[in-house]
């Protein structure tokens, strides 16, 4: 998705509880889909401050988040047996400056690397979806499940 605004919801009417909303502008492509496969409440988008403040996590619930890339590490290889997959930690932000670790395993990392190398001069704001919560040392971060 590219040509969108992510801002506060604080609109009169929300059709969303979330804090986030997403505006569309001028130069978006929307089409229509009638794909009866395809789940039109595409997103279960969850505040930052909900995860980093432990409030009513349900670590086994997939989630998506929105947030700015502030910083992000080099890609790792993480071999278990004879498998072996990459991942990459990117650090995201939110509009209240709260701070989430991200992991991306396997094919998100080919996916992501291109925006992180193409976005130098501009912020990369990125939605991720499926993403599950998990505790480590007393802090939640977010990781891809599906790899």
């Amino acid at each position: 998705m590219n040509y969108f605004v992510v801002g506060p919801n604080n609109l009169k009417l929300r059709t969303t509880t979330h804090n986030l909303r997403l505006t569309f502008t001028q130069k978006i492509f929307v089409e229509e889909t009638n794909d009866p496969s395809f789940h039109m409440n595409i997103f279960n988008l969850r505040p930052f401050d909900q995860l980093t403040n432990q409030h009513d996590v349900d670590e086994t619930e997939l989630l998506d988040i929105v947030g700015q890339v502030v910083t992000y590490e080099d890609i790792k290889t993480y071999k278990q047996g004879d498998d072996e997959s990459v991942f990459i930690n990117v650090v995201l932000e939110d509009d209240q400056r709260n701070r989430i670790l991200g992991t991306l395993w396997s094919e998100l990392v080919d996916q992501i690397q291109h925006h992180l190398n193409e976005s130098i001069d501009e912020p990369l704001i990125v939605v991720f979806q499926h993403m599950k919560a998990q505790k480590f040392r007393g802090n939640y971060s977010v990781c891809s499940c599906w790899y």
